[in-house]
């Protein structure tokens, strides 16, 4: 008689459908970190305005030439250091907004899997907990991306979008960090001793540590909205 086929050997395309509609999600976050850059905001409006104040420094006959002079000092000696400013702050949306989570998403599964199969075995299969962490990711991006477009779209004052960041975002990944244990939970068929010994502790780390890596994006974007409101006009 043939023998039954493990369900974790069975050809499964779920879990790489959703890994692939992570890394959309994670890219179009990577578009909003790059396109609300405080860093490069401030060093081009600085551009503009170390130009204004040299070309007004001159008497009103010169005023023409000492423009095209300004226009040269600001490109020779100023703009390259900008141009380098907006260059790293782009590698750092890269590395936070797309680098670090796929890399803790990944090897959270991994690490999760391992600890699961060593203590009494992962009924749901390794494509299964790839599918779960994978899911759960993209839950708390596409949530922390709708609260950072919402804060940056409406008009509220700083405090409320200080507010709105700097708790919000922590939140909304502790909030997930409940549902990944949870659904981890039903992928496996974890008994009670398990879920208590293994996925509240795990459950509090990983919301905790998620919590405080909400900070950088709620730092990021809040300095976005600050420059934006300094330079009004």
């Amino acid at each position: 008689m043939s023998q039954p086929i493990d369900p974790s050997l069975r050809p499964c395309w779920a879990w790489l459908i959703v890994w692939a509609l992570l890394g959309v999600v994670l890219f179009v976050g990577l578009h909003l970190w790059q396109a609300n850059d405080p860093v490069a905001e401030a060093a081009g409006r600085g551009v503009q305005e170390i130009e204004r104040r040299l070309a007004e420094l001159a008497p009103e006959e010169l005023r023409s030439p000492a423009s095209r002079l300004a226009a040269f000092f600001t490109d020779k000696f100023v703009r390259p250091h900008a141009e380098v400013a907006r260059v790293v702050t782009s590698g750092w949306g890269l590395i936070f907004g797309v680098i670090i989570p796929l890399a803790m998403t990944f090897m959270g599964a991994l690490l999760s899997h391992g600890i699961l199969t060593v203590t009494g075995g992962a009924s749901g299969g390794w494509r299964e907990t790839l599918r779960v962490f994978a899911f759960n990711r993209i839950i708390a991006e596409v949530l922390s991306l709708a609260l950072v477009m919402a804060v940056i779209g409406v008009d509220w004052g700083l405090a409320l979008k200080f507010v709105l960041l700097f708790f919000g975002l922590p939140l909304i990944r502790i909030g997930v960090s409940v549902h990944l244990t949870v659904s981890l939970c039903e992928a496996h068929r974890l008994g009670v001793g398990r879920v208590l010994l293994l996925g509240v502790p795990g459950m509090l780390a990983g919301g905790a540590v998620t919590a405080v890596l909400a900070l950088i994006p709620a730092a990021w974007f809040w300095l976005h909205c600050a420059l934006a409101a300094l330079l009004a006009p």
